[in-house]
Order: C-alpha cells, then sequence, then structure tokens
C-alpha cells in the first residue's frame, strides 16, 4: 500500500479534507524528485514517526542474509539494512554462538559461512513509497497513528489521546498490541 493512501485516511480521520488536495500535490512532485512542503510534509513526518514505533515496538521487519565472516566477525556494514536486533545465526551445523557489539557481529573461531536472522528499522521512504508493512497491518491502523503524531505536534493533546486509543485497539485487534513487563512483588528478608 502507498503512503499517500495513509496520509489521505489520516486527513480524512482529521476532518481536514482540505489535506487531501496537498497530498497529492506532493505525491505528484515526488515523481519528480521535489520533497514535500507544509502540512504533506507533516503529515510525511508523522507517518515516519508511527512506522517506526509500528516496526520497532509492536511488528519487527526481519531480513536474512548470508556472510562469510572475516576474522571471526561481520561488520554491520556488510548489512543490507541497519539491524536493530540480531536474532538468530546459523551456520552449516546449525545454530551457533554469537555477541553482538558496537559495530559488529563476533563469531566462533572457524564458524564459516553464516546466515544472520535480524530485524531492523524502515528506511524513511517519500510521500511516493510503499509502507514497509504487509497487509496485516492496515492503512486505517496507521492513519490512527499519523493522526495522532499530528495532534501532539500541534499541541491538541486531548484529541491526540483519542486517536491514541484507536491506535492501540486497532493494534489489539490486529494482535500486535505489546505486552507489559511486570515484575512480581518480592519481600526482603
Amino acid at each position: 500500500m502507498l503512503i499517500k493512501e495513509v496520509l489521505t485516511l489520516a486527513a480524512e480521520e482529521l476532518g481536514r479534507a482540505d489535506f487531501v488536495p496537498l497530498i497529492e500535490q506532493a505525491y505528484a512532485d515526488a515523481a519528480a524528485g521535489t520533497a514535500p512542503e507544509g502540512e504533506a510534509a507533516a503529515l510525511l513526518s508523522c507517518y515516519h514517526l508511527v512506522e517506526n514505533e509500528v516496526a520497532l515496538d509492536h511488528f519487527p521487519l526481519k531480513a536474512e542474509e548470508r556472510f562469510l565472516p572475516a576474522e571471526n566477525a561481520v561488520l554491520f556494514t556488510r548489512f543490507s539494512r541497519a539491524p536493530v536486533d540480531v536474532l538468530e545465526v546459523k551456520n552449516a551445523a546449525g545454530r551457533c554462538a554469537f555477541s553482538v557489539v558496537a559495530e559488529r557481529l563476533i563469531l566462533p573461531e572457524g564458524t564459516g559461512e553464516v546466515t544472520v536472522l535480524y530485524s531492523y528499522a524502515p528506511e524513511r521512504a517519500g510521500m511516493d513509497g510503499e509502507t514497509a508493512f504487509s497487509q496485516k497491518i492496515s492503512a486505517r491502523l496507521l492513519s490512527y497513528g499519523v493522526a495522532r503524531e499530528y495532534l501532539l505536534a500541534g499541541g491538541r493533546y486531548a484529541e491526540a489521546a483519542v486517536w491514541d486509543e484507536k491506535f492501540h485497539a486497532a493494534l489489539r485487534a490486529a494482535g500486535l498490541e505489546r505486552r507489559k513487563l511486570w515484575l512480581r512483588a518480592r519481600r526482603w528478608a
């Protein structure tokens, strides 16, 4: 689905039909390489915030790549996307141990070629780009988050709280709401 569709839905949710022609114009201008301006740019920034939130907290984007380690390490610059979290590393023998340091993935000596499964943050797409998500994440769900962010940016906190609840209700309905962590109370002896 196109980002433009999400932004159009968000404008409609906000009751701002006057934004729709601005979004359409920014979409047409994006083909010529022109960056959006004004309210279209504000909505696009809000979309990027929501996209990152969903990708990092609710529906991780995953990729798998093969590497031949150099000096028992794989530099993160060799990955096609910037990894957020390394989920699994396998070699010919199966899963293998690894550790993550600032700039690289450290592997045991003699590991050989590895396949790395990792999560990543979406790249910032332009107005004419596609969303980073599969059909599990609907344009309507994303539009609720965009409406929330737009209202927050404008200082309209009470209205933003309403859209925040709609956004989280849509995440729950899609089975994507993250669980809250809690610790059992402890007694000191």
